[in-house]
C-alpha cells in the first residue's frame, strides 16, 4: 500500500509542480485559453492525442473487448477517420478563424450575441459530458487502489483540477498532457510485452483457449447494426465538434502547425488503440470475466486488474498513478474551453457586450472553473455505474449534432445563415439529449427507469440526430434569408481567411 500510494502522489507531484512553472506564464486570457498560440506542433500533437489516449479508451475500451468480445472495439474503430476528417475539413481553417473558442471561428462570419450565447451553452453541455467521465474514471481508480470512497476521490480530483487550471492555464495543460502521454504510451506498452510473454509471442496467443464468441463479433441484429452504425457516425463526425479538442488548434502559430500538429496525434492514437484488444483479452484470460465484473459491472477496472496479474502491485500502481495523472489532464483541458464558453463567450460577449479588460476575463474564467467543477463533480456521483467508453459516445453524438454542422457549414456553405446556424444548434441539442432520454440508457431493464419501456431503440441517438440537424440548419437558412438575415460579413472574405489565411 506504500508503494502504491508513493507512485501515485510522486507522479502528482510531478504534475502540481509542472503548474508551478507556468503558473508564471498565465497572466493574461490568451495565454491561459490558448497558451498565446506558442506551443509546438509535436507537443501540441501529443497533447491532441492525449485526448484520446484517456480513461474512456484505456480504462472503458479494455473492459468492453473484455467483456463483451469484439464488439467492444467498435468504440473505437472510427476515430483514426475522425482525425483525418478533422484534418482535411476543419484544422487549417478553424485556426486561421478562431481566437480563444469554438464560438470566435463561427463569429468571423455571423455577428451578434445570440448564436455565440448558443454555441456557448452547446459547449458547456458536452464538456459536462466529458468531464464526468473523467471523474467518474478517476473516482474508481482512487477507490480500487487506496479505498477511499468514491465521493471523497471525485471531490479530491475536483480540487487537483481547479488548481491546474485555475493556476497553470492552457500551458501547464499541455505540458501535462505531453507528459503523461508519453506515460500512459510507456505504461501501455509495458503491458502488450507482458501479455505477449505471458500468452505466446505471436499477437493472435492472446485469444487461444478464449471462447468463439469472446473473439469473434456476434451477429448484432438489426437494431444492434443500427446502434453500432449510429456509434460510428458519432465518432466520425463527433470530433469536429468536441470543444476542448478543437481549441487546441487554436494554440499552435499559423494553419500548416495546426495540420502537423493533427498528424502527430493521428499517429500517436492509432498506435495506441491497435494494442487495446491485447489490454481487454489479457484481462480476460488473467482475470476472467467474473473477476473483471466484480470489480466494476462494466469493465472499467480491467486493465488495472490485467497490470497486477502479471506484474504485481507495482506495475498496478504505477498503472493507476499514470492513468490518473492521464484523468486530470483531460479534465484539465475540458476545464479550460469549458471556461472559455463562460468566461469569454457569455459573460464577455453576451453579458457585457465584448466591454471587458483582458485581466477582467482572465478573473472570470478562473471564477467559473469552480463552479464548473461542482456541477461535474456532482454528475459524477450519479453516472458511476455507466461504462466510460459508452459515456464518451453519447458526448460524441451530441457534438456530432450541434457544434459540427455549424462549424462546417460556416466555412464552406455560402447558404448558410444566423438563423439556419441558431437552429441546428438548438434543434440539434434538442433531438440528441432527448433521445438518449428516450433511449436504452434511461429506460428500459437496463436503464436508470426500469419501470417504463424505451420509446427510442438506439443507445446512441447520432444516426437520427446528425441528419436532423443538418435539416434544421437548411431549413432555418431558408426561412432567414426569406426575412432577410443575410451574414454580416461577405462569405468570399470569409472562405479565403478560413482556407488561405489572408486578413479580414
Amino acid at each position: 500500500m506504500i508503494l502504491s500510494v508513493s507512485i501515485v502522489a510522486g507522479i502528482l507531484a510531478l504534475t502540481l509542480a509542472i503548474t508551478w512553472v507556468a503558473a508564471r506564464r498565465n497572466t493574461s486570457a490568451s495565454s491561459h485559453y490558448v497558451a498565446e498560440g506558442q506551443v509546438g506542433p509535436v507537443g501540441n500533437g501529443l497533447a491532441i492525442a492525449g485526448d484520446y489516449v484517456s480513461a474512456a479508451s484505456f480504462l472503458g475500451i479494455s473492459g468492453a473487448i473484455a467483456l463483451t468480445g469484439f464488439n467492444g472495439f467498435y468504440l473505437a474503430s472510427a476515430v483514426p477517420l475522425a482525425y483525418l476528417l478533422v484534418l482535411l475539413v476543419i484544422a487549417e481553417p478553424l485556426r486561421n478563424l478562431g481566437r480563444f473558442t469554438l464560438a470566435d471561428a463561427v463569429a468571423a462570419r455571423f455577428r451578434g450575441r445570440g448564436l455565440r450565447g448558443w454555441l456557448a451553452v452547446t459547449t458547456i453541455v458536452i464538456s459536462a459530458m466529458y468531464m464526468v467521465i473523467q471523474f467518474v474514471g478517476a473516482g474508481l481508480l482512487v477507490q480500487a487502489l487506496l479505498g477511499v470512497e468514491f465521493s471523497a476521490a471525485v471531490l479530491v480530483l475536483g480540487v487537483l483540477m481547479v488548481v491546474y487550471t485555475t493556476f497553470g492555464g492552457m500551458l501547464a495543460t499541455t505540458w501535462v498532457q505531453v507528459l503523461k502521454t508519453g506515460l500512459l504510451l510507456g505504461g501501455t506498452a509495458t503491458v502488450l510485452l507482458l501479455v505477449l510473454a505471458e500468452y505466446g509471442p505471436d499477437p493472435l496467443g492472446v485469444v487461444r483457449g478464449l471462447p468463439a464468441s469472446a473473439v469473434v463479433a456476434e451477429p448484432l441484429g438489426l437494431i444492434g447494426t443500427a446502434d453500432t452504425i449510429s456509434q460510428q457516425l458519432a465518432l466520425a463526425l463527433g470530433v469536429m465538434g468536441l470543444p476542448h479538442v478543437m481549441v487546441r488548434f487554436l494554440t499552435v502559430r499559423d494553419a500548416p502547425a495546426a495540420r502537423r500538429s493533427g498528424l502527430v496525434a493521428l499517429w500517436v492514437f492509432s498506435a495506441f488503440y491497435l494494442v487495446l484488444p491485447f489490454l481487454g483479452y489479457g484481462a480476460l484470460r488473467a482475470v476472467g470475466a467474473p473477476g473483471i465484473e466484480a470489480a466494476h459491472e462494466k469493465g472499467n477496472l480491467a486493465a488495472v486488474q490485467l497490470a497486477e496479474a502479471l506484474g504485481g502491485e507495482v506495475l498496478r500502481a504505477a498503472v493507476v498513478g499514470v492513468a490518473l495523472a492521464t484523468i486530470l489532464a483531460v479534465l484539465a483541458g475540458v476545464a479550460i474551453a469549458t471556461s472559455g464558453a463562460f468566461a469569454h463567450d457569455l459573460y464577455t460577449h453576451v453579458v457585457k457586450r465584448g466591454a471587458v479588460s483582458s485581466r477582467g476575463q482572465l478573473r472570470a474564467a478562473r471564477l467559473s472553473l469552480v463552479g464548473i467543477a461542482l456541477v461535474a463533480m456532482l454528475l459524477a456521483l450519479a453516472a458511476k455505474h455507466f461504462n466510460l467508453a459508452f459515456l464518451a459516445n453519447v458526448a460524441f453524438a451530441v457534438a456530432a449534432s450541434t457544434n459540427m454542422p455549424v462549424l462546417v457549414l460556416s466555412i464552406y456553405w455560402r447558404g448558410f445563415n444566423r438563423t439556419g446556424a441558431s437552429w441546428a444548434l438548438a434543434g440539434g441539442l434538442v433531438v440528441s439529449l432527448g433521445l438518449v432520454a428516450l433511449s436504452p440508457n434511461v429506460l428500459g431493464p437496463t436503464g436508470l427507469v426500469t419501470g417504463v419501456a424505451p420509446l427510442f431503440p438506439l443507445t446512441i441517438p447520432a444516426l437520427v440526430s446528425v441528419p436532423a440537424a443538418f435539416l434544421l440548419a437548411v431549413a432555418g437558412s431558408w426561412w432567414g434569408r426569406d426575412r432577410g438575415d443575410e451574414h454580416a460579413t461577405a462569405f468570399d472574405e470569409i472562405e479565403r481567411a478560413a482556407l488561405v489565411g489572408s486578413e479580414r
